[in-house]
């Protein structure tokens, strides 16, 4: 499929005569390849393309007949973004992009619309396809970890960890694997629909476009998933026939292949994507234990998996400017989870479709997703000298989902205002089969329920004048969820408003800030689902409450020439906070509950920096800072909230010049608690990633890269087996980018 869409990229139809025509270029005059390139007619998108690699781009003359004004808007990673007024007739045009501060890098997350601008009102993050091709870490989870206060749930890594443990915290409110981050993958959750975690390859990395990290809560508009922020993964749309591939091998039996193709012709859109992976991992169990605990033992074995995705997606735009999307994807992966008899599968099957265009003076679209899920874990005991193993439950977890919505953003005299509807519903069910130890299977049990939410939400940019920024929205809301077994059934509503502002005093100095409210439902897996890691046991509560947030934070902003910096302040207290609870503890048996065991409060800084020294070199450096705890009257009260560490300091550098491509970049992470009696140390941990990649032809470079380049040993578990993360990790390929 993928070798039949690169084909008829590369074999398309000469387009008719352009109408539109032009090259981007850098302000020393160099060509920019990629840069996205819309046109735009009376006011409303009728077309969208690439830069070639010579920085060309060209229109086809029906698409700029229509009547009214004609504009073309381009933006590109790292650079501010241009608007041209076009004249009938005019000549090629030529359009310079100047170097923008990273916090103004063009985005589409914190306006929901679908069309990149910048919004300096919040804090996001962009990282390009070009950054994350040219950095060490292999998986996006990891490359986020350079995002400060990004982090996940006990430190892992999702090419060798469970994904129940792929659960996402931003700026302090973790604590569990339910992520309290929304991450989408084009506006389509990636969040697991009914436990909250994240499969982050369910993408090719060969079709990523770019990733948006939105810090502070999104909730205003993306409703009960998105109380601590949104993560964005929006993949390539080729406006001309385009081909990428990534080949890769390394040691632990390690090997990725990553494919991407597409193209447009005559107002279709086509692409696919595809991507394999493999890797035997290696021993997480620490050597040496406490010594209350066996040491490593015979049944200690490699954390391995491998995984299968795919993408394909077809869409048409017509010159009106109204275009028709949809897309599918699938995903399998298995895993082993470091001993012989516990592993894991996924089978995940999804689809999308998106109609959208011009109305009432502004831009409407309808959106609708919906897919099944099907996962299967073992569980296993093992002796106290860790010799010896038996199978003690089987668990599987089918799921479906289901969601609609739709928006429409447009000019209301001087503001532009967005408003919009949301509903989603998820069915799951937890199917346990337990074992004892003779091997002899014992009566099925099942546990399971639905949830189904709904949302109204509003958003109002004022024109408050060149230098004031002002944008104000609200979400409204409702949760139901229904016990499949007791009948047991809760309603709730909710309403989360949001404001945020930007004044800009020059050219140089800026200051922000913000005041938002959130929310977020308990997911099905709280409560309905059980599990076990090492001796520790947590136990489901289908009687949990939502969590909610009070939040606010403040920036200064600063951009000299080569320098922008960001400093941000942030506060939150997220009420109900539902957590893992430590009710008994034995030498053998540790259990837990998730409850909503009290507040946690949250409050810190966050420091970023680049400067371009030159054309091809580019510092960074970023510092979060933060405390976590226990707030309230509740027993955990004063006790650090476990899984989020006391801070995270990263700093990078990149190089590209004359075919030659590096970078290198460093992390701590500060120590933080395994657990919510604060008994746990995870230690502080010290990673450093190296990339260098060397272009042999044109389009072709190959590359070597190291991840935890000194092999450093970091602690990412205490359960209260301590259990270390991936050691030194080499990897080397080709990547290759058609025409």
């Amino acid at each position: 499929m993928l070798a039949l869409l690169l084909t008829l990229s590369l074999a398309a139809a000469p387009q008719p005569a352009p109408a539109v025509t032009g090259v981007v270029l850098d302000a020393t005059g160099a060509a920019i390849p990629g840069a996205t390139v819309r046109l735009d007619v009376a006011g409303t998108p009728v077309n969208e393309m690439q830069t070639a690699t010579d920085g060309s781009f060209s229109f086809r003359r029906d698409a700029g007949d229509a009547a009214g004004p004609v504009r073309v808007i381009v933006s590109a990673a790292g650079f501010a973004s241009a608007t041209v007024d076009v004249e009938r007739g005019a000549p090629e045009l030529r359009i310079t992009l100047q170097p923008a501060p990273f916090f103004e890098a063009v985005n589409v997350t914190s306006t929901r619309t679908g069309v990149p601008r910048a919004d300096p009102t919040v804090t996001v993050t962009v990282i390009s396809s070009a950054e994350l091709l040219s950095s060490a870490p292999l998986s996006i989870d990891d490359a986020l970890k350079a995002v400060p206060g990004f982090t996940l749930f006990r430190r892992t890594s999702s090419r060798v960890s469970n994904p129940t443990s792929q659960g996402v915290s931003l700026r302090g409110i973790g604590g569990t694997s339910a992520s309290r981050s929304l991450v989408l993958a084009n506006g389509i959750p990636l969040n697991d629909a009914f436990g909250g975690w994240v499969y982050w390859d369910k993408i090719p990395q060969a079709a990523i476009d770019r990733i948006e990290v939105q810090r502070g809560s999104g909730t205003d508009l993306y409703g009960a998933d998105a109380a601590g922020g949104v993560i964005q993964l929006l993949t390539v749309r080729p406006g001309r026939p385009v081909g990428r591939a990534l080949l890769e091998a390394g040691n632990m039996a390690t090997g990725r292949v990553s494919l991407f193709g597409g193209g447009r012709t005559q107002g279709w859109l086509y692409s696919g994507a595809g991507q394999w992976f493999t890797t035997d991992g290696y021993v997480p169990v620490a050597v040496e234990q406490d010594a209350s605990l066996a040491p490593r033992g015979a049944v200690d074995t490699e954390l391995a998996s491998n995984h299968r995705s795919g993408l394909v997606t077809l869409g048409y735009q017509a010159a009106n400017g109204w275009r028709l999307d949809a897309s599918g994807s699938v995903f399998d992966e298995d895993r082993k989870n470091a001993t012989p008899v516990a592993i894991n599968s996924t089978a995940s099957r999804n689809a999308s479709a998106e109609l959208a265009g011009g109305l009432g003076g502004g831009m409407v679209s309808v959106r609708g997703f919906g897919g099944t899920q099907r996962y299967l874990q073992t569980y296993s005991t093992v002796n106290a000298t860790r010799s010896s193993e038996f199978l003690n439950r089987v668990q599987r977890v089918p799921t479906e989902f289901l969601g609609v919505g739709g928006q429409w953003v447009g000019p209301v005299r001087r503001h532009v205002v967005l408003v919009g509807l949301e509903t989603r519903s998820v069915d799951g069910t937890t199917i346990e089969t337990p074992v004892t130890a003779q091997g002899v299977e014992q009566p099925t049990v099942r546990f399971g329920g639905t949830q189904r939410l709904g949302s109204a939400f509003a958003q109002v940019t004022l024109d408050a004048g060149s230098r004031l920024a002002v944008v104000v929205g609200a979400h409204g809301g409702y949760w139901r969820t229904t016990s499949g077994n007791t009948g047991y059934n809760k309603t709730l509503g909710s309403f989360n408003p949001r404001a945020s502002f930007t004044y800009r005093f020059n050219d140089v100095v800026a200051v922000r800030g913000s005041g938002y409210k959130g929310f977020r439902a308990p997911t099905l897996n709280e409560f309905y689902r059980g599990f076990r890691v090492g001796s520790t046991q947590t136990n489901p509560n289908e009687a949990l409450l939502p969590e909610r947030l009070t939040g606010a934070d403040a920036g200064l902003l600063v951009s000299y020439r080569a320098l922008s910096a960001r400093a941000t302040a942030f506060w939150s207290v997220l009420d109900d906070a539902i957590t893992n609870v430590t009710l008994s503890t034995t030498p053998t048996l540790i259990t837990k509950q998730r409850a909503n065991a009290d507040s946690v409060g949250a409050k810190g800084v966050e420091l970023e920096g680049d400067v371009r020294l030159r054309q091809s070199l580019t510092l960074t450096a970023a510092v979060g800072i933060l405390r976590s705890t226990f707030t309230g009257t509740g027993s955990l009260s004063g006790k650090l909230v476990p899984q989020v560490p006391r801070y995270n300091v990263g700093a990078g550098a990149r190089y590209a010049n004359s075919g030659w491509t590096g970078s290198a970049q460093v992390r701590v992470t500060g120590r933080q608690f395994e657990d919510d009696q604060n008994a746990f140390i995870l230690r502080r941990a010290t990673v450093v990633d190296v990339y260098a990649g060397r272009d042999i032809v044109r389009q072709m470079q190959v590359f070597v890269a190291v991840e935890n380049l000194f092999d450093n040993n970091y602690d990412v578990g205490r359960t209260p087996i301590l259990t270390t993360g991936l050691p030194r990790a080499i990897r080397a390929g080709v990547q290759i980018s058609l025409p």
